[in-house]
């Protein structure tokens, strides 16, 4: 095989390597985007229930029900 041939076969290794490394870039991505906006939702949850219960005691009244205090 001559020098260019190598080269061209090289090239193309290198190529198929990076597009499947790309690949792999791409899910890793969407699964970090999916983490992260799970995360926020879950982070405004918590926080509306801890201010709904600080203003009302929903929480408070619900627990005491529930566990009998």
């Amino acid at each position: 095989m001559s020098k260019k041939n190598k080269k061209v076969a090289q090239s193309m290794g290198n190529s198929s390597v990076a597009l499947s490394h790309a690949g792999e870039y791409q899910v890793i991505r969407h699964d970090l985007y999916r983490v992260i906006i799970l995360n926020v939702i879950y982070l405004a949850c918590i926080l509306g229930i801890y201010f709904l219960n600080a203003k009302n005691g929903f929480l408070d009244n619900w627990a005491g029900k529930i566990l009998h205090f």
